[in-house]
């Protein structure tokens, strides 16, 4: 589910907490930062950067990448450091998922920023290349969000706890295997 969709679920009641990339969204409600989550850079396995072990965000100046559609929370993130890194977006074509995305990337159609844990641990798999970006590198904050004066508030916070022992240094490691 989209963003939004998660966040009115939880406003109405229908969720009790939700783990999700934080937006300005979100703040209406308690957030507990979980990890930061870097994007991965997905090319073609033909694309001129394919042998590379990590690609400057400058690198980005001046190509096109593919997104998702609008209303989704990981488009605005990847345009934002798109945009920052002088790339635009492709607009001949845009996603309805990340699958999607995959696809379009493994037929050479274009190339696109990808979540750490949307990436395989390969760094090739199926036609497509994960490269980590640096200089700076794109990361997004995940979290656990839940409505304010909630009774489970003890048992948020000690999920949270959990989660942030078990992804602690995860991404650390992942991107030295990528390497």
């Amino acid at each position: 589910a989209q963003t939004h969709q998660l966040l009115a679920q939880l406003d109405s009641g229908k969720l009790d907490c939700a783990i999700l990339a934080l937006v300005k969204e979100s703040e209406a409600f308690i957030e507990v930062p979980l990890f930061d989550e870097p994007m991965m850079l997905a090319i073609y396995e033909d694309h001129p950067w394919a042998n590379r072990d990590r690609v400057p965000m400058s690198d980005l100046a001046g190509e096109k990448l593919l997104m998702l559609e609008d209303g989704h929370c990981l488009r605005d993130q990847a345009m934002g450091f798109c945009f920052e890194a002088g790339a635009d977006e492709d607009t001949h074509f845009r996603a309805t998922s990340l699958e999607t995305l995959r696809n379009m990337v493994a037929a050479g159609s274009g190339i696109t920023l990808l979540p750490a844990l949307a990436v395989p641990q390969e760094r090739k798999r199926d036609g497509v290349v994960y490269l980590p970006c640096i200089k700076p590198e794109p990361r997004r904050t995940i979290g656990l969000v839940y409505r304010p004066g909630s009774p489970l508030r003890s048992r948020y916070e000690h999920l949270a706890e959990a989660i942030c022992g078990t992804m602690d240094g995860h991404f650390d490691k992942a991107l030295k295997q990528a390497v």
